[in-house]
């Protein structure tokens, strides 16, 4: 790749990964455009649904991408997703009902479940590990960019113009990325291409839709009653039909023995429980804000800006620090530690009314966290991988943490509704979810009562995030370290057949690295 091949390929590679953490917030801000023109009797109860199938189809595809990366190469797989995403997108900004745009939605998720998975396998591709962490600034920069804009960007945008909008405004984006990528990206071919497991793919999607369904059922009952155990049990049934084809399978969509490498196993456990306890937060953070401190929706994004100033800190630190010292585990045992007294601290400050100060610095620390956890893990598993099992390392890695954003939020959504529920009933508040939905239409003594039982709430629910990062701290410390130094390849960068070594300097100059997902946490 030459210079300008190189500098092509990260913005447009940027411009996915931007697409990709503004969609979900983007579409969370737009809720009463939606509703109002394509359902107003029924649609604020079908909308979850809308995040569901993005959620759903995207988790579900993760597996898949992986060994379709390591079989046919991620160059051509790269594009696919791109191309999904943007018909996706597409069909969104048609659609003339409810139904058909959370069919849409589920074709966006597709796609876009391979946005941020293919980025971060091409770049590890191109880079090796220490310079990898080197380039962590940009990285940083769009995460902060996204907790910020997504709340800002989708409600003007469909007040003022249409909510059809959020939807458009991807196909120019991902058709200027995907012509820019397919003309830039080059990539040594591969030697060999390996059977896809067409069964495991299918048992796979249909354990994980069937395991989020039931704990979407669990969040909307908060009880194992109804429809939530035959889902709970199907997906178990599948899950362990997957695991079985997966023993006998050639080629294992998700070889199991990746689990007996000690890094990948302890890098699985913080991907699901820092997905669950950290990644999930964000949109617990805005109901908090907006509820009880009173900001306005449209003005959140400014709020939570000590948390975007957090997730820019550690990106910038821990790229430094590794890039010199070549260790990984002292930063991710500080990283982990900060998120959960931060989260920690978020739950005392909830409940006691922390003044604003105080409150801002907690951010600033839930942000090194937010920015440190998941990422820091993803990168040393991605560092102690061979290079032919590159790309099902890094999408099972984003599989555990999708799924623990996924089921953390619709786990903690039921905490915080059932203790919010309880602190209500007893303050003589009927009704509360109806109470805190026309807030400002209560009188002051009431919304005293609804405000405070919504604070005691999210303490809960801060807490119990905060009991499980000790978990992630635990297994943080006992993860063995990664030494990029000794990493085969560790100190240039592949180069393409034939041709002349890459010049780094427009990735120096773009200070690139690869961040792991966040746009979910804000659905």
């Amino acid at each position: 790749m030459s210079d300008i091949q190189v500098l092509v390929f990260i913005v447009a590679a940027m411009a996915t990964m931007t697409l990709a953490l503004l969609d979900g917030s983007i579409v969370s801000s737009a809720v009463l455009p939606i509703v109002r023109d394509l359902d107003p009797a029924h649609g604020i109860d079908r909308f979850p649904w809308l995040i569901t199938a993005y959620l759903l189809a995207a988790t579900a595809a993760q597996p898949l991408y992986g060994r379709l990366s390591d079989s046919y190469g991620p160059r051509r797989i790269y594009l696919m997703a791109i191309a999904t995403f943007l018909l996706g997108s597409a069909l969104c900004a048609t659609a003339h009902t409810l139904t058909q745009l959370i069919v849409y939605r589920a074709v966006q998720g597709l796609g876009g479940g391979g946005l941020m998975s293919m980025t971060l396998i091409i770049i590890a591709t191109l880079y090796p590990p220490k310079s990898r962490a080197g380039r962590s600034n940009a990285g940083g920069g769009l995460i902060a960019a996204g907790i910020i804009a997504g709340p800002m960007i989708g409600g003007p945008l469909s007040q003022e113009l249409s909510w059809r909008w959020i939807f458009l405004i991807n196909v120019p984006l991902a058709g200027l990325a995907l012509v820019g990528i397919a003309w830039a990206l080059r990539l040594p071919v591969r030697g060999t291409r390996q059977k896809v497991d067409v069964l495991g793919s299918v048992l796979v999607a249909g354990a994980t839709c069937a395991l989020l369904f039931g704990v979407k059922a669990y969040g909307e009952h908060n009880s194992f009653a109804g429809p939530v155990l035959p889902y709970v049990y199907g997906g178990l049934l599948m899950a362990g039909a997957f695991v079985a084809r997966q023993l006998k399978a050639a080629d294992p969509l998700m070889p199991l023995g990746l689990f007996r490498d000690k890094v990948f196993r302890s890098a699985a456990v913080l991907q699901f429980v820092g997905g669950f306890a950290l990644l999930s937060l964000p949109v617990f953070l805005i109901n908090y804000l907006n509820i009880v401190r009173g900001v306005d929706l449209d003005s959140v994004g400014l709020h939570l800006i000590p948390l975007a100033a957090g997730v820019i800190l550690v990106f910038v630190g821990w790229g430094k620090v590794i890039s010199r010292t070549g260790r990984c585990k002292a930063v991710l045992v500080t990283t982990t530690a900060t998120a959960a007294a931060a989260v920690a601290g978020l739950g005392i400050g909830a409940a006691t009314d922390a003044p604003d100060w105080q409150f801002d610095v907690l951010l600033l620390l839930l942000g090194v966290g937010l920015g440190g956890v998941t990422q820091i893990a993803l990168f040393m598993t991605q560092s102690a991988a061979a290079a032919d099992q590159l790309g099902v390392v890094t999408t099972t890695s984003r599989f555990a943490t999708m799924m623990g954003t996924t089921i953390g939020g619709t786990v903690l959504g039921a905490v915080l509704s059932s203790r919010f529920a309880s602190a209500a009933g007893a303050s003589g508040v009927g009704d509360p979810d109806a109470a805190a939905a026309r807030l400002a239409g209560l009188d002051p003594a009431r919304r005293h009562l609804v405000t405070s039982a919504f604070a005691h709430a999210s303490s809960t629910l801060f807490l119990t995030a905060a009991g499980l990062l000790l978990l992630a701290l635990l297994t943080a410390l006992l993860m063995q370290d990664v030494d990029v130094n000794l990493v085969p390849g560790a100190e240039e960068a592949p180069e393409a057949p034939g041709s002349e070594p890459a010049v780094p300097s427009p990735a120096e100059a773009a200070d690139v690295t690869a961040p792991a997902d966040v746009a979910k946490s804000q659905e």
